[in-house]
């Protein structure tokens, strides 16, 4: 078989303990992303006999995880959830999720919570929090992967440290709401001021075995860049970008559905003026993705947080990269800024662009030896 750059693992879900090292028939396709699930695609060989046997084995969604490493690095992880073996090739395709997907699998409620004794309506069932934005974060998840009455919560997770000092945010999160983990999770990122979160993966060794874990790392807003400022040359290490403009969401106004029916319905508001003043229209756009929050300060967040989204030129900018060049594939990871050293470009003037890196990704159509960055990109002229 070809030499591949990456490699995979099959792990445990519950444990991470790697389980089998897999042959790869292609380079995989992956995707890691701040505030987002993730995941990836790999396809491996059927052999028949006993090669096949050992594939079905594994190939178990949601019981058994898939991890695509280079070298070292792990790039994505997380559960197996669909496969397909060709119909014509002995091959088989399986996608795996990112960690974020197993918290969409299991629905918010206190921890101590006893479904032997009380019904998922009773009070004992509900969290209530008043802290900072990052902790409750944190304690949503922690809700959500250390069950005292239920089983089956325990995940290779690694939980920060608390945040010290006392945040005023509050938070409610009644049991009988059903909503989810994740769900939960993505809506704090998504408030004004939200801090970012991101599953980082990673192969570790205890007991002469290997193990994949994940570290939730979460940002207050943003996550911590350390080192040195990341720098990518174009026509080097910047091999390419392609640029699209698009202003199909642009919004200048937003209005951020909660709870309540008709006239009694609460709203969130936020409005920013500064594109009116410059000669553009009044762009209105109607959140309708919060309508179980009843906290009006909540919703004016969330507000916020979508006129500070869509209200500028947007702009979406994929940058290739080398993996391989300074600054590798591994020293950094997404919600870090980088620098892109444009020149001679079509479409762009010369310059030193700074912006955020909001996922690294490869895709079928990646060039070998290469990544793909998504970046946080706003049109300045």
């Amino acid at each position: 078989m070809a030499e591949r750059e990456y490699t995979a693992v099959v792990y445990s879900t519950t444990s991470g303990r790697v389980i089998y090292d897999l042959d790869l028939a292609d380079d995989p396709e992956w995707s890691a992303r701040i505030n987002d699930v993730g995941g990836g695609r790999i396809t491996v060989p059927l052999q028949g006999g006993a090669g096949t046997t050992r594939v079905r084995e594994w190939c178990v969604p949601l019981r058994y995880s898939l991890g695509v490493l280079l070298g070292d690095h792990v790039c994505q992880a997380g559960p197996i959830v669909p496969y397909a073996p060709a119909t014509d090739k002995r091959l088989l395709t399986v996608g795996f999720k990112g960690f974020w997907e197993l918290l969409n699998r299991r629905v918010l409620h206190n921890k101590a919570w006893n479904p032997a004794s009380a019904k998922i309506t009773d009070p004992s069932a509900d969290i209530a929090i008043t802290d900072s934005l990052p902790n409750i974060a944190r304690a949503i998840v922690d809700h959500g992967t250390t069950w005292q009455n239920r089983p089956g919560s325990f995940l290779p997770l690694d939980l920060p440290a608390v945040l010290p000092g006392t945040g005023t945010n509050v938070r409610n999160y009644p049991g009988y709401e059903t909503a989810s983990v994740g769900q939960r999770l993505q809506e704090i990122t998504q408030v004004d001021s939200g801090p970012d979160v991101l599953f980082q993966p990673y192969l570790t060794t205890s007991g002469g075995f290997r193990y994949i874990r994940h570290r939730m790392l979460i940002g207050n807003p943003l996550l911590v860049q350390l080192g040195g400022a990341l720098k990518f040359d174009y026509r080097s290490s910047l091999v390419a970008l392609s640029i699209a403009g698009d202003g199909s969401n642009q919004a200048n106004t937003a209005f951020v559905k909660g709870s309540g029916n008709e006239a009694g319905t609460l709203f969130g508001y936020a409005t920013d003026t500064t594109l009116i003043d410059a000669g553009w229209p009044a762009l209105d756009m109607v959140d309708a993705s919060h309508t179980s929050a009843s906290v009006q300060s909540t919703l004016d967040g969330w507000a916020r947080a979508d006129v500070a989204l869509y209200g500028t030129q947007p702009e979406q900018w994929q940058a290739v990269v080398r993996a391989d060049a300074a600054p590798p594939v591994g020293s950094y990871s997404p919600g870090h800024y980088a620098d892109y050293s444009v020149k001679n470009h079509h479409w762009l003037p010369n310059g030193l662009y700074n912006y955020r890196i909001l996922g690294v990704s490869r895709s079928s159509g990646t060039p070998r030896g290469c990544v793909d960055h998504q970046l946080q990109a706003v049109r300045t002229g």
